[in-house]
């Protein structure tokens, strides 16, 4: 088999959670609406009705593109984007073709940990959203209400590898929007994010070029030959993204030999019950769709808006906030939970506010020392769960200690009775001493092997001390006396 490459690129549409719709003054929110309850002559394109820009919606996805370290144009029109289809009232959808709002950007995926990579970002633009069709015993009706919605629109370079890449983006993306533009609910559950996904296999020449050409050390593979573009619709979930793009990619390469001389496009659908995917139609081009500048609505000048207090307005995002708290010393796998989790973040927190021991407050939370959910009560006792997590890290009590002291304080015990219980670590020396020597009498050839030099043998003598004392001995005082009898 030739070397292969995949490229996978994405088209993300987004839409914004704006009061009203892109062109008119109807309410936007149509969920649990009766269907064609929330439209006006403007969204079902009746004759002589004339659209008005939806302000915030414009200035929302140039926040999303400040989000991604896009270009904002200066100047922006929209476009007439032609085509037919019961869910499009007008026959035409307005849109953004050669001047969009944003042009640009990058999001990374991966990790330092594991190598970070950028995916370039070609453009976000604005659009209409169309309407809604239901299909049901052999008919189909249309519901309008989601006719004019503001819908966003991201577009990446083909630079993704692999469709766990793809889901990884996505995801990451999910969380931009929601958490540090705050412009939509993303959910795409609800169809507030979609997703077409773009997918070829390209066929990679040797290092060198042209057959025969010696090898040079600034030579890169070549592509030879590809295969069709395969164009998947509107997928609702990142799972099923990763499953459909991971079946057309595996179809793609068995048919190698049968890949056409000149590039083509291809539409193809993904049935999620019986987890196949099926051709639909030749891909459209560009000079399809008849672009051209809506003649309804003015060019922008963005100018009028202050993108200095835009970007100001976002919330950090995913990779600052690790980069935080990486810098405090906590591990960069527990950063990325943490970074991701608002409850555990907020939890985190809190708690810090307290204890400054960081790295071992985060492994806490991370690790599920606790026993339970953390919830919003949970947060308002972050002092109690400080005192607790430093008695852990000190060595006065044990995981399993600590699995019962949380658990107590998340059901509302006294502290004051905790403390009486718990600072102690539960024992006397002197029980803890008798404890000892029992694990010494009944283990006689692991102490000969400590004593011939074998001092890691210390953690299986702390392990039967802690079964032994049912984890209520202070686990420093515990090493000190096991020492002290094992090397006196």
């Amino acid at each position: 088999m030739p070397d292969l490459k995949t490229m996978i690129g994405l088209e993300i549409h987004v839409q914004l959670k704006t009061k009203s719709k892109m062109f008119c003054s109807c309410n936007n929110n149509a969920e649990g609406k009766a269907p064609n309850t929330l439209v006006c002559p403007v969204c079902l394109g009746l004759p002589g009705a004339l659209p008005v820009a939806n302000k915030q919606a414009i200035e929302w996805t140039i926040k999303m593109g400040l989000a991604l370290d896009s270009k904002i144009n200066k100047l922006s029109k929209f476009d007439r984007k032609h085509y037919f289809y019961p869910d499009l009232p007008k026959g035409y959808q307005i849109s953004q073709y050669d001047e969009p709002f944003c042009v640009g950007g990058w999001l990374e995926v991966g990790s330092q940990e594991s190598g970070a990579r950028r995916i370039r970002l070609n453009r976000i633009h604005l659009e209409e959203d169309a309407g809604k069709l239901i299909h049901s015993g052999g008919k189909s009706l249309v519901d309008l209400n989601r006719a004019g919605t503001p819908l966003m629109e991201i577009v990446t370079e083909p630079d993704l590898t692999s469709p766990k890449e793809a889901g990884e983006f996505l995801r990451k993306l999910q969380k931009i929007v929601r958490d540090v533009a705050q412009v939509s609910e993303a959910s795409m559950e609800k169809g507030h994010m979609r997703c077409d996904a773009n997918i070829s296999v390209s066929e990679l020449s040797a290092v060198g070029g042209q057959q025969g050409e010696q090898p040079t050390a600034d030579s890169k593979p070549q592509t030879v030959r590809m295969s069709p573009i395969v164009e998947l619709k509107n997928i609702n979930s990142f799972r099923f993204v990763e499953k459909a793009l991971a079946l057309v990619e595996e179809k793609l390469k068995a048919e190698y030999a049968e890949w056409p001389e000149k590039n083509s496009k291809e539409t193809w659908g993904y049935d999620s019950a019986s987890n196949k995917v099926y051709l639909q139609r030749r891909k459209e081009e560009a000079a399809d769709y008849r672009y051209f500048p809506e003649p309804d609505l003015p060019p922008f000048d963005t100018s009028v808006f202050d993108l200095v207090a835009l970007k100001a307005d976002l919330s950090e995002n995913e990779e600052e906030k690790i980069a935080k708290l990486v810098a405090l010393g906590i591990a960069e796998s527990d950063a990325r939970v943490l970074a991701s989790d608002q409850l555990k973040r907020d939890f985190y927190s809190r708690i810090s506010e307290f204890d400054h021991n960081y790295p071992e407050i985060a492994k806490a939370i991370v690790h599920h020392y606790f026993p339970f959910e953390v919830n919003e009560t949970d947060i308002d006792k972050a002092e109690t769960f400080g005192w607790a997590i430093s008695l852990l890290v000190q060595g006065t009590i044990s995981k399993s200690r600590f699995g019962e002291l949380s658990e107590k304080i998340h059901q509302g015990s006294e502290i004051s009775v905790l403390k009486k219980e718990y600072e102690s670590g539960g024992m006397d020396n002197s029980e803890v001493e008798k404890a000892a020597d029992k694990i010494i009498s009944e283990n006689s050839n692991e102490v000969s092997a400590y004593k011939a030099g074998k001092i890691q043998l210390l953690g299986f003598f702390m392990g039967k001390m802690m079964k032994e004392t049912g984890g209520k001995a202070n686990a420093k005082i515990v090493a000190e006396i096991l020492k002290k009898k094992l090397e006196g």
